[in-house]
Protein backbone atom coordinates (compact mmCIF):
# COMPACT_ATOMS: atom_id res chain seq x y z
CA UNK A 1 0.00 0.00 0.00
CA UNK A 2 1.17 3.21 -1.09
CA UNK A 3 4.21 1.53 -2.32
CA UNK A 4 6.03 0.63 0.99
CA UNK A 5 5.50 -1.95 3.53
CA UNK A 6 3.86 -1.09 7.21
CA UNK A 7 7.34 -1.61 8.87
CA UNK A 8 8.64 0.61 6.64
CA UNK A 9 6.03 3.26 7.32
CA UNK A 10 6.60 3.14 11.02
CA UNK A 11 10.22 3.42 10.95
CA UNK A 12 9.74 6.38 9.05
CA UNK A 13 7.43 7.76 11.78
CA UNK A 14 9.49 6.78 14.66
CA UNK A 15 12.67 8.45 12.75
CA UNK A 16 9.99 11.75 12.08
CA UNK A 17 9.07 11.59 16.02
CA UNK A 18 12.92 11.69 17.02
CA UNK A 19 14.24 14.07 14.78
CA UNK A 20 11.29 16.36 16.34
CA UNK A 21 12.40 15.48 19.53
CA UNK A 22 15.99 16.57 18.93
CA UNK A 23 15.23 19.65 17.11
CA UNK A 24 13.22 20.67 20.51
CA UNK A 25 16.30 19.19 22.52
CA UNK A 26 18.48 21.36 20.46
CA UNK A 27 16.21 24.35 20.60
CA UNK A 28 16.40 24.05 24.39
CA UNK A 29 19.86 23.48 24.68
CA UNK A 30 20.69 27.15 22.60
CA UNK A 31 18.28 28.82 24.76
CA UNK A 32 20.12 27.63 27.94
CA UNK A 33 23.00 28.55 26.54
CA UNK A 34 21.96 32.12 26.12
CA UNK A 35 20.83 32.20 29.57
CA UNK A 36 24.08 31.24 30.43
CA UNK A 37 25.80 34.05 28.50
CA UNK A 38 23.60 36.85 29.56
CA UNK A 39 26.09 39.44 31.40
CA UNK A 40 25.08 38.87 34.88
CA UNK A 41 26.16 34.81 34.58
CA UNK A 42 28.76 33.81 32.45
CA UNK A 43 29.08 36.16 29.30
CA UNK A 44 32.44 34.94 27.80
CA UNK A 45 31.24 31.30 28.43
CA UNK A 46 33.68 28.83 26.03
CA UNK A 47 32.07 25.30 24.24
CA UNK A 48 33.84 23.45 27.29
CA UNK A 49 31.39 25.43 30.42
CA UNK A 50 28.93 25.50 28.36
CA UNK A 51 28.79 22.04 27.25
CA UNK A 52 29.22 20.55 31.19
CA UNK A 53 26.36 22.83 32.65
CA UNK A 54 24.02 21.69 30.12
CA UNK A 55 24.85 18.08 30.82
CA UNK A 56 24.38 19.06 34.74
CA UNK A 57 21.14 20.80 33.64
CA UNK A 58 19.38 18.17 31.37
CA UNK A 59 20.74 15.07 32.27
CA UNK A 60 20.32 11.99 30.16
CA UNK A 61 18.13 14.05 28.28
CA UNK A 62 21.81 15.85 26.96
CA UNK A 63 22.99 13.13 24.15
CA UNK A 64 25.10 15.39 21.49
CA UNK A 65 28.42 14.74 21.61
CA UNK A 66 31.51 17.02 21.35
CA UNK A 67 31.76 17.91 17.88
CA UNK A 68 27.56 18.14 17.19
CA UNK A 69 27.29 20.56 20.12
CA UNK A 70 30.17 23.04 18.54
CA UNK A 71 28.76 22.28 15.34
CA UNK A 72 24.91 23.80 17.09
CA UNK A 73 27.17 26.56 18.60
CA UNK A 74 28.55 27.47 15.26
CA UNK A 75 25.17 27.61 13.55
CA UNK A 76 23.53 29.87 16.08
CA UNK A 77 26.50 32.16 16.09
CA UNK A 78 27.73 31.45 19.60
CA UNK A 79 31.21 30.34 19.10
CA UNK A 80 33.59 32.48 20.78
CA UNK A 81 36.86 34.30 19.30
CA UNK A 82 40.11 34.40 20.64
CA UNK A 83 41.52 37.98 22.10
CA UNK A 84 44.32 39.13 22.34
CA UNK A 85 45.93 39.28 25.79
CA UNK A 86 47.98 42.48 26.73
CA UNK A 87 50.87 42.34 28.95
CA UNK A 88 50.97 43.06 32.66
CA UNK A 89 53.62 45.32 34.79
CA UNK A 90 55.37 43.94 37.58
CA UNK A 91 57.66 46.43 39.52
CA UNK A 92 60.46 43.90 40.52
CA UNK A 93 63.21 46.26 40.34
CA UNK A 94 63.21 46.78 44.39
CA UNK A 95 65.98 46.44 47.20
CA UNK A 96 63.62 44.40 49.06
CA UNK A 97 64.43 41.13 50.36
CA UNK A 98 63.48 38.25 47.31
CA UNK A 99 62.52 35.11 48.82
CA UNK A 100 63.51 31.95 47.39
CA UNK A 101 61.23 29.81 45.00
CA UNK A 102 59.69 26.87 47.04
CA UNK A 103 56.71 26.10 44.33
CA UNK A 104 58.70 25.07 41.10
CA UNK A 105 61.07 22.90 42.70
CA UNK A 106 62.14 19.46 41.58
CA UNK A 107 59.62 17.58 42.41
CA UNK A 108 57.31 20.49 42.10
CA UNK A 109 55.19 21.33 44.97
CA UNK A 110 51.91 19.72 44.50
CA UNK A 111 49.13 20.73 47.42
CA UNK A 112 46.86 18.12 48.43
CA UNK A 113 43.94 20.14 50.82
CA UNK A 114 42.85 23.64 50.32
CA UNK A 115 45.07 26.08 52.51
CA UNK A 116 47.89 24.48 51.16
CA UNK A 117 48.85 26.93 48.43
CA UNK A 118 48.26 30.24 48.28
CA UNK A 119 48.92 32.30 44.37
CA UNK A 120 48.92 35.82 44.28
CA UNK A 121 49.11 38.55 41.16
CA UNK A 122 47.77 41.80 40.11
CA UNK A 123 46.35 42.83 36.68
CA UNK A 124 44.78 45.78 35.57
CA UNK A 125 41.20 47.16 35.04
CA UNK A 126 40.22 49.47 32.52
CA UNK A 127 37.84 52.34 33.13
CA UNK A 128 36.39 56.04 32.61
CA UNK A 129 39.11 57.37 34.38
CA UNK A 130 42.11 55.00 33.31
CA UNK A 131 43.43 51.68 35.01
CA UNK A 132 42.65 50.24 37.97
CA UNK A 133 44.42 47.67 39.84
CA UNK A 134 42.82 43.98 40.79
CA UNK A 135 44.62 42.05 43.53
CA UNK A 136 43.93 38.31 43.03
CA UNK A 137 44.47 35.64 45.55
CA UNK A 138 43.57 31.85 44.35
CA UNK A 139 43.69 28.78 46.52
CA UNK A 140 45.70 26.48 44.63
CA UNK A 141 44.04 23.20 45.28
CA UNK A 142 39.86 24.43 44.92
CA UNK A 143 40.99 27.37 42.09
CA UNK A 144 38.92 29.38 44.35
CA UNK A 145 39.37 32.79 45.06
CA UNK A 146 39.74 33.45 48.32
CA UNK A 147 40.59 37.46 48.14
CA UNK A 148 40.33 40.23 45.73
CA UNK A 149 40.10 43.85 45.93
CA UNK A 150 39.92 46.33 42.99
CA UNK A 151 42.16 49.43 44.07
CA UNK A 152 42.85 52.74 42.40
CA UNK A 153 46.97 52.50 42.27
CA UNK A 154 49.15 50.31 42.78
CA UNK A 155 50.31 50.64 46.33
CA UNK A 156 50.13 48.08 48.83
CA UNK A 157 46.82 48.47 50.18
CA UNK A 158 44.70 46.64 47.92
CA UNK A 159 47.29 43.59 48.19
CA UNK A 160 46.69 43.82 52.06
CA UNK A 161 42.97 43.69 51.45
CA UNK A 162 42.68 40.89 49.47
CA UNK A 163 45.18 39.09 51.92
CA UNK A 164 43.09 40.01 54.99
CA UNK A 165 40.23 38.57 53.11
CA UNK A 166 41.59 35.42 52.05
CA UNK A 167 42.17 34.80 55.51
CA UNK A 168 38.86 35.54 56.57
CA UNK A 169 37.25 32.96 54.60
CA UNK A 170 39.90 30.29 55.64
CA UNK A 171 38.77 30.88 59.07
CA UNK A 172 35.46 30.86 58.21
CA UNK A 173 35.58 27.57 56.70
CA UNK A 174 37.84 26.42 59.48
CA UNK A 175 40.92 25.70 56.66
CA UNK A 176 44.22 25.56 58.85
CA UNK A 177 46.62 28.07 56.88
CA UNK A 178 49.41 27.15 59.28
CA UNK A 179 52.53 26.67 56.84
CA UNK A 180 50.55 27.44 53.76
CA UNK A 181 52.81 28.77 50.77
CA UNK A 182 52.11 31.85 49.37
CA UNK A 183 53.34 32.04 46.27
CA UNK A 184 53.70 35.13 43.79
CA UNK A 185 56.16 37.12 41.54
CA UNK A 186 58.45 39.85 42.62
CA UNK A 187 56.68 42.60 42.90
CA UNK A 188 57.35 45.57 46.12
CA UNK A 189 53.88 45.01 46.99
CA UNK A 190 54.88 41.26 47.74
CA UNK A 191 57.85 42.24 49.18
CA UNK A 192 56.92 44.70 51.34
CA UNK A 193 57.44 44.79 54.81
CA UNK A 194 53.65 44.99 55.73
CA UNK A 195 52.79 42.50 53.58
CA UNK A 196 55.03 40.15 54.40
CA UNK A 197 54.96 40.46 58.47
CA UNK A 198 51.01 39.60 57.86
CA UNK A 199 52.09 36.29 55.98
CA UNK A 200 54.72 35.23 58.87
CA UNK A 201 52.22 36.08 61.88
CA UNK A 202 50.42 33.81 60.33
CA UNK A 203 52.70 31.07 60.07
CA UNK A 204 52.93 31.31 55.96
CA UNK A 205 56.16 30.55 54.27
CA UNK A 206 56.46 33.08 51.17
CA UNK A 207 57.74 31.73 48.11
CA UNK A 208 58.43 33.84 44.97
CA UNK A 209 59.44 33.55 41.41
CA UNK A 210 62.84 33.64 40.43
CA UNK A 211 62.59 35.11 36.93
CA UNK A 212 59.88 37.07 34.71
CA UNK A 213 58.80 33.99 32.97
CA UNK A 214 54.89 33.60 33.60
CA UNK A 215 54.94 30.16 33.67
CA UNK A 216 56.50 29.77 36.96
CA UNK A 217 53.27 31.55 38.39
CA UNK A 218 50.93 29.81 35.92
CA UNK A 219 47.89 29.45 37.65
CA UNK A 220 47.82 33.03 39.03
CA UNK A 221 48.51 34.33 35.35
CA UNK A 222 45.64 31.82 34.27
CA UNK A 223 43.60 33.28 37.04
CA UNK A 224 43.64 36.94 35.48
CA UNK A 225 43.44 36.10 32.02
CA UNK A 226 39.79 33.95 32.91
CA UNK A 227 38.35 36.97 35.06
CA UNK A 228 39.29 39.44 32.45
CA UNK A 229 38.05 37.67 29.19
CA UNK A 230 35.28 35.66 30.74
CA UNK A 231 33.22 38.54 32.22
CA UNK A 232 33.19 42.06 30.84
CA UNK A 233 34.92 43.58 33.66
CA UNK A 234 37.37 45.79 32.43
CA UNK A 235 35.81 48.39 30.25
CA UNK A 236 36.41 52.14 29.43
CA UNK A 237 32.92 53.21 29.56
CA UNK A 238 32.24 52.33 33.48
CA UNK A 239 33.11 54.55 36.08
CA UNK A 240 34.93 52.79 39.10
CA UNK A 241 31.77 51.82 41.33
CA UNK A 242 30.42 49.77 38.21
CA UNK A 243 33.80 48.17 38.06
CA UNK A 244 33.75 47.18 41.87
CA UNK A 245 30.16 45.69 40.68
CA UNK A 246 31.34 44.02 37.80
CA UNK A 247 34.70 42.26 39.66
CA UNK A 248 31.56 41.22 42.58
CA UNK A 249 29.91 39.22 40.48
CA UNK A 250 32.63 37.90 38.44
CA UNK A 251 34.05 36.50 41.54
CA UNK A 252 30.92 35.29 42.59
CA UNK A 253 29.99 33.50 39.00
CA UNK A 254 33.60 32.27 38.87
CA UNK A 255 33.39 30.62 42.42
CA UNK A 256 29.98 29.26 42.63
CA UNK A 257 28.89 28.42 38.82
CA UNK A 258 32.00 28.21 36.30
CA UNK A 259 32.78 24.32 35.75
CA UNK A 260 36.67 23.57 36.12
CA UNK A 261 37.68 20.56 34.25
CA UNK A 262 40.78 20.29 36.82
CA UNK A 263 37.80 19.97 39.48
CA UNK A 264 36.36 16.79 37.49
CA UNK A 265 33.21 19.47 36.38
CA UNK A 266 32.84 20.50 39.76
CA UNK A 267 33.38 24.68 40.70
CA UNK A 268 35.91 25.89 43.38
CA UNK A 269 33.24 26.38 46.21
CA UNK A 270 32.15 22.68 45.49
CA UNK A 271 35.28 21.43 46.80
CA UNK A 272 35.60 23.59 49.48
CA UNK A 273 32.11 22.76 50.45
CA UNK A 274 30.46 20.14 48.74
CA UNK A 275 27.15 21.04 49.75
CA UNK A 276 27.76 24.29 47.71
CA UNK A 277 24.85 24.20 44.94
CA UNK A 278 25.13 25.78 41.48
CA UNK A 279 22.97 29.11 40.68
CA UNK A 280 23.19 28.27 37.10
CA UNK A 281 21.36 24.78 37.83
CA UNK A 282 18.56 25.80 39.69
CA UNK A 283 15.30 25.16 37.65
CA UNK A 284 12.98 27.87 37.17
CA UNK A 285 9.47 27.96 38.99
CA UNK A 286 7.74 29.94 36.19
CA UNK A 287 9.06 28.28 33.27
CA UNK A 288 12.02 29.49 30.98
CA UNK A 289 13.52 32.60 30.22
CA UNK A 290 12.95 32.76 26.28
CA UNK A 291 15.86 34.18 23.65
CA UNK A 292 13.16 36.35 21.74
CA UNK A 293 14.35 35.75 18.44
CA UNK A 294 14.09 32.12 19.37
CA UNK A 295 10.76 32.26 20.95
CA UNK A 296 9.30 33.80 17.34
CA UNK A 297 10.88 30.58 15.50
CA UNK A 298 9.05 28.51 17.48
CA UNK A 299 5.00 26.74 16.32
CA UNK A 300 2.82 26.16 19.25
CA UNK A 301 3.93 22.50 19.29
CA UNK A 302 7.77 23.56 19.93
CA UNK A 303 6.74 25.88 22.55
CA UNK A 304 5.29 23.61 24.41
CA UNK A 305 7.85 20.63 23.92
CA UNK A 306 10.51 23.38 24.93
CA UNK A 307 8.62 24.52 28.36
CA UNK A 308 8.05 20.39 29.07
CA UNK A 309 11.56 19.75 28.53
CA UNK A 310 12.78 22.75 30.69
CA UNK A 311 10.46 21.45 33.49
CA UNK A 312 11.12 18.09 33.87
Amino acid sequence: MLGFSRQAFYKRHLNDLARHEEDVLCSSIIQYCWHLRQAEHLPQAGFRELMVLCQQYFGPKFTLGRDRFCALLRRHGMMLRKRSVRPRTTNSRHRLYKYEDLLNTEPKFVPQRPGELLVADITYVAYQDGFAYLSLLTDAYSRCIVGYCLHPTLEVEGCLNALHQAFAFYDQHQIDTSNMIHHSDRGIQYASKSYTDLLHGRGCRISMTQTGDPLHNALAERMNNTLKNSWHISSSKQSFDQALLSVDQAVRMYNEARPHQALGAKTPMQVITPESKNPLLTRREHGPEIAPELYRRMNVRQRANFARVNRN
